[in-house]
């Protein structure tokens, strides 16, 4: 399903819209993005493209954290290539992020996965993957 089509359920479509508003609010308008994360939101960028091994807990952390990711480039954009919803509140985002290096000028282009968790309208969990399989992967072990 393609980020601009629709599930036809009630409470994926729910799920589908807050991720898709999240994507489409960052880096561009942080105020709406974070609102919609649950007080208790963590942040795993653990197991993708960042550096940055520790999770970030609530909102705050999270906006800490993400600052300082995206403060490393110049002419940072991240889009949704593709949204699925997995089911139980799961919506997988597979997403390409371009950018140049803040320091070196390099250019990057690279796409990961980000699992979010979604209960009752807010996003209470953030994980990057390196790549969808990644993220399958630790949804349902072989």
């Amino acid at each position: 399903m393609g980020i601009g089509e629709r599930d036809e359920s009630a409470s994926s479509g729910a799920n589908l819209e807050v991720v898709r508003a999240h994507i489409e609010a960052f880096g561009q308008d942080a105020p709406r993005a974070l609102a919609l994360l649950d007080p208790s939101v963590v942040l795993d960028m653990s197991r993708g493209p960042s550096l940055d091994t520790d999770p970030a807990y609530g909102p705050d952390e999270v906006a800490e954290a993400m600052r300082r990711y995206v403060g490393a480039f110049e002419d940072y954009s991240f889009e949704a290539e593709r949204l699925t919803d997995l089911g139980s509140g799961a919506v997988l985002a597979v997403v390409t992020e371009t950018a140049r290096g803040k320091t070196s000028g390099v250019p990057v282009r690279r796409s990961y996965a980000v699992l979010y968790g979604v209960l009752d309208g807010r996003i209470t969990r953030i994980t990057l993957f390196s790549s969808e399989d990644d993220a399958l992967a630790a949804i349902v072990p072989d």
